[in-house]
């Protein structure tokens, strides 16, 4: 039986090396090689698809069989729950917690067109630069500047994807959020989804190296909760925006622990 177990142990040291290797290179096939056929394709077919949403399925499907190889290397188990709430959701935010660095990923892998915010240093990542730019994410480099994209595209009807840390969760501490989420939501007048990301045992937390796994598999669960109307809360606070986005601040902390 322990022989069994350090076996399987080993196994999953290697083919979790072998699945960031694979990831690294996909991100540059996919930048440099898929992306730019399937565009040049959809321009010679005059298809009526934006290069963004054309750009934002490629990565949907990537993703969706990355986390397949995934589960089929033994790695990982997952669970998704309520996902179905998300199909009929339109200029909506979808706050997300952050136990892991393969948060983004799980979550892109159910939505085939989705918008996401991603932080400087990832533009200046010649792994990933060219696909963020393709499918026109929103840099977060100036707040203003980075609002104004967040509120240009909610108002469009596109979905948008924010992990309101702004990092990693660091295991077994309390979630503090500051208020840009809640702001964000009151000032774009946008409804609110919050998923909620378990990973037990914990792996690929803040600070954790790539190789150090789990004795055994991890499972990620991820549930999709009710909308939020940050306008009904801001009713109910009188209209003072201050006070409603430290309410709204709040509630978002509770979802984002599974309260």
């Amino acid at each position: 039986m322990l022989i069994l177990k350090k076996v399987n142990y080993l196994w999953r040291l290697f083919a979790t090396g072998l699945c960031f290797l694979l990831f690294s290179i996909g991100s540059l096939i996919l930048g440099y090689l898929i992306i730019p056929s399937v565009i040049a394709i959809s321009t010679i077919t005059k298809s009526k698809k934006s290069k963004k949403h054309i750009v934002q399925y490629c990565i949907y499907l990537t993703f969706r069989y990355f986390t397949q190889t995934l589960s089929c290397l033994g790695l990982v188990d997952y669970q998704f729950n309520g996902f179905e709430k998300l199909q009929q959701d339109q200029g909506t935010l979808f706050l997300a917690n952050h136990p892991t660095l393969i948060d983004y990923v799980l979550i892109v892998s159910k939505l085939p067109c989705c918008d996401n915010i991603v932080k400087a240093s990832l533009w200046q990542n010649r792994f990933v630069r060219k696909v963020i730019s393709d499918a026109s994410y929103i840099p977060n480099i100036n707040p203003e500047q980075t609002f104004d994209g967040i509120k240009n595209t909610l108002s469009k009807g596109n979905n948008l994807l924010l992990f309101p840390e702004g990092t990693r969760s660091s295991p077994n501490k309390p979630i503090t959020l500051k208020r840009g989420a809640a702001q964000i939501a009151l000032r774009a007048n946008a409804p609110i989804r919050v998923i909620y990301i378990t990973c037990i045992p914990s792996t690929l937390a803040k600070n954790d190296k790539w190789y150090k796994i789990p004795a055994k598999k991890p499972v990620f669960t991820l549930t999709v909760g009710d909308l939020i109307d940050p306008y009904l809360i801001l009713q109910q606070c009188n209209g003072l925006p201050s006070v409603a986005a430290r309410r709204l601040t709040k509630i978002l902390e509770e979802q984002l622990q599974g309260k």
